[in-house]
């Protein structure tokens, strides 16, 4: 329930752009939620994507975004922004020098991972595909760190 909270606060802090209109109970799921922000964040759609990320196994950014890519191949939705989401988390939960804590990342991987995932919500998976490209690749460059 508590994950389910953050994630429509988190959605609700995104800029509003028009989902696009799908099948996906998921993004239903995430349109309801944002047209009606005073509603109950009782989210059973989004619960169920979060149990089907869980049952992959997956615990690495690398296969996290990969299967966000396929997520989103099979238009799953739902699902790959909820892998999104958990490799965006994972690239946050960082070591860091102390005068540095306090400033966001907001490029690099993370930046990508959050347009693809922007991208998505909005209906644009061209864009998503592009993005998750990018942060594969800005992730697998020798010495990266990858924040």
């Amino acid at each position: 329930m508590q994950r389910s909270v953050l994630l429509a606060a988190a959605l609700l802090a995104l800029p509003a752009q028009p989902m696009a209109q799908s099948n996906d109970p998921v993004a239903r799921e995430l349109r309801r939620a944002q047209q009606n922000p005073a509603s109950t964040p009782w989210v059973p759609e989004q619960n169920r994507g979060a149990a089907d990320a869980d049952a992959a196994g997956i615990d690495d950014v690398v296969g996290l975004l990969q299967a966000a890519q396929t997520a989103l191949r099979a238009n799953r939705r739902g699902q790959a922004v909820e892998f999104m989401e958990r490799a965006e988390s994972r690239l946050l939960t960082r070591s860091t020098p102390v005068p540095q804590a306090g400033t966001p990342v907001q490029g690099g991987p993370v930046g990508r991972v959050g347009s693809a995932r922007r991208a998505t919500l909005a209906g644009d998976y061209a864009t998503a595909r592009k993005e998750l490209e990018a942060a594969l690749d800005a992730l697998n460059r020798p010495g990266r760190r990858g924040r």
